[in-house]
């Protein structure tokens, strides 16, 4: 008897059950969709988390008032320097997370944890930038 010729290369995959590798990924059934609504859903709070965090920053430029009064003394460059860049490593956090997790999505590996961890730079972020503004400003009175 002979045996059915193996086809190699075949696209349409019409050859035998065994031919090529399975396809199999970490991920799979319902752990796959948890995990990708799971991650879906931190990107969205991530995104907006992003919006009022660059806001929050820019928004920090008005205790800057303050440096008029008597007694007070600011330090402007560092003040505006933390007003300028806060905001730009918010964005660079954001899009540096969402492109770590689409590319994990893609290659169906598990991704909520990166989101998690880009959430909590972000926070990271904003709470620095509090305290860089707020170590520019001496109260005198």
């Amino acid at each position: 008897m002979m045996d059915a010729p193996v086809v190699r290369g075949d696209p349409l995959a019409s050859g035998p059950v065994a031919f090529g590798r399975e396809a199999r990924h970490p991920l799979s059934g319902h752990r796959r969709v948890a995990d990708l609504v799971a991650s879906v859903a931190l990107l969205v709070v991530l995104a907006a988390e992003s919006v009022l965090a660059g806001g929050g920053i820019v928004f920090l430029s008005l205790a800057f008032s303050s440096c008029g009064a008597p007694g007070n003394s600011c330090d402007e460059t560092l003040g505006g320097a933390v007003v300028y860049v806060g905001p730009v490593l918010v964005a660079v956090v954001l899009v540096a997370t969402l492109v770590v997790c689409v590319l994990r999505l893609v290659r169906r590996k598990l991704t909520w944890p990166f989101a998690l961890v880009g959430i909590a730079a972000v926070v990271a972020v904003f709470f620095g930038a509090i305290l860089l503004v707020d170590s520019a400003i001496t109260h005198g009175i």
